[in-house]
């Protein structure tokens, strides 16, 4: 079941204890100026200690879970990896509508609907305007969304009135996630002392009290790729993060989204959750950029994708080999036709559904969906 967003809370009851009579008290009522005694400034303590009994009767807030298998909940930070290009920030926007309507996101369950603030500095008005017309339909989202235009001075926050300012908007607009876009904006370099200093800073800007912490999204960049044709999988994709390991370390769970060929005019993505500390990581699974929830890929084959090699951006392949694969077609499904071209070797299945967009002039499609090759 969805929860929804708390009603605001009551303000206090007056407290109605006598105020004790002091030596300043007694002097302004006869009329003489006293000067302010400066404020007691509170002193920080660095460390505490609880017992088992606090940790065990400890109230977690009924919406700490926010999404998965503790895959984003509040007060920890989850990452999100990509190499440049893949969605990234699309994915980040999908997960905002999500939460906002209590719908799964890329296949992980919203437990609870969210409020989400974006604090970005990447897309300028355009681009918002058009993706958000194409994900939000007519439902606006107004009080579930916050976005930032691109900040005039970036991401600063080695800056104190940055962080001021974004510590206040969180407790007035009290957001069950936080996203940054992108990281590498945020930090100065991408040393482990840089990476250390920015990620103090950002925690720095949260509330103190549990029950108004958001949960944290950072959206960071992938390592450049190498020449080695080796995929990367699973667990392994967790060093691929770009610059220090701190962040990697310090995120409680971290998603890397690929992209499902190198063929540009494939829009299928994966996304992997290669680590999560406090629940299971779950498999990989496969998906179209369509709007901002994206669209299942149910034909992929995530085993081909897995096992096998790259292909190579701008491979031409015969036509004649293609039609000698598909001759023959009549009535089959896409995936059944996409099938016939890895089988007769041409291609991986994730190429092989593009192949298939390309042949209108060859291809018919039925109301069902169904296709058949014809000859010119």
């Amino acid at each position: 079941m969805i929860a929804e967003l708390d009603a605001p809370r009551s303000a206090a009851a007056p407290n109605t204890k006598p105020k004790p009579i002091t030596a300043e008290a007694i002097l302004a009522g006869a009329g003489v100026a006293v000067e302010a005694a400066p404020a007691a400034k509170k002193k920080r303590q660095w460390l505490q200690a609880w017992t088992p009994d606090d940790f065990i009767d400890f109230q977690l807030p009924l919406d700490f879970k926010l999404m998965g298998d503790c895959h984003l909940t509040r007060g920890n930070l989850t990452v999100l990896g990509g190499w440049p290009g893949v969605g990234k920030s699309r994915a980040a926007l999908g997960l905002a509508i999500a939460g906002a309507r209590g719908v799964p996101w890329l296949g992980h369950a919203v437990h609870s609907r969210f409020r989400t603030l974006i604090i970005q500095c990447e897309n300028g008005p355009y681009r918002l305007k058009e993706e958000l017309k194409e994900a939000l339909g007519e439902d606006r989202l107004s009080e579930w969304l916050r976005i930032t235009p691109p900040p005039a001075y970036g991401l600063a926050f080695a800056e104190p009135g940055f962080r001021q300012e974004l510590h206040d908007l969180i407790l007035a607009f009290k957001p069950g996630l936080v996203i940054i876009d992108p990281w590498n904006r945020a930090a100065d370099g991408d040393k482990q002392a840089d990476y250390r200093g920015a990620l103090d800073a950002v925690f720095e800007c949260l509330p103190e009290a549990m029950d108004d912490k958001p949960a944290l999204l950072v959206i960071h960049h992938m390592r450049k790729k190498s020449g080695d044709a080796t995929r990367k999988q699973g667990r392994e994709l967790l060093h691929e993060l770009a610059g220090s390991y701190q962040i990697g370390s310090a995120a409680r769970c971290v998603f890397a989204l690929e992209a499902a060929s190198n063929d540009t005019t494939d829009d299928g993505v994966v996304l992997t959750c290669c680590k999560n500390n406090d629940g299971t990581e779950g498999a990989p699974s496969a998906w179209l950029r369509r709007n901002g929830l994206f669209q299942a890929h149910p034909d992929f084959d995530m085993d081909g994708f897995l096992g096998g090699e790259p292909v190579s951006r701008g491979k031409r392949l015969p036509f004649e080999d293609i039609a000698r694969a598909l001759r023959g077609m009549a009535g089959e499904t896409r995936g059944a036709a996409a099938g016939r071209l890895v089988a007769a070797g041409i291609c991986e299945r994730s190429r092989a559904y593009q192949i298939l967009k390309q042949l209108d002039a060859n291809i018919e499609e039925d109301t069902q969906g169904r296709l058949y090759w014809r000859e010119d």
